[in-house]
């Protein structure tokens, strides 16, 4: 940054480069009141915005693809809640499928060698 400095300061002469012309504020306010006055005289210019008609068929196309994203959301949302409401009747019916009969349950509690103190454990707020 030093290097790039002393560079800076060789090619600088020292003065302003930014002048003004001599005389420039003696008599700025008159002339920027007479611009004012001159710019309100004036008539706005008139723009006339172009019309473009569109053909049949592009309207038809516009009109179709707003029934298709229509359709497609109202679809999609049909599809989730259907997805949704199986969910919850699965549930239902996976805890149908899973209920013991007694023998069951016990030769599985054999099989897993769980005693009746550690089932009381599992069934108390402890665990």
């Amino acid at each position: 940054m030093v290097q790039e400095e002393k560079i800076i300061k060789q090619h600088d002469s020292g003065r302003n480069p930014f002048q003004m012309p001599d005389g420039y504020f003696e008599n700025f306010t008159d002339r920027l009141m007479a611009r004012i006055a001159e710019e309100e005289k004036k008539e706005p210019e008139r723009v006339v915005a172009k019309t473009i008609s569109m053909t049949p068929w592009r309207k038809m196309m516009r009109y179709a693809a707003a029934v298709v994203v229509v359709a497609g959301c109202l679809g999609g949302g049909a599809l989730l809640y259907n997805r949704l409401q199986t969910a919850d009747s699965l549930l239902v019916a996976d805890a149908m499928d899973f209920t013991w009969d007694d023998e069951t349950l016990d030769d599985a509690l054999d099989y897993e060698m769980v005693d009746s103190k550690q089932i009381a454990y599992y069934l108390t707020e402890a665990y």
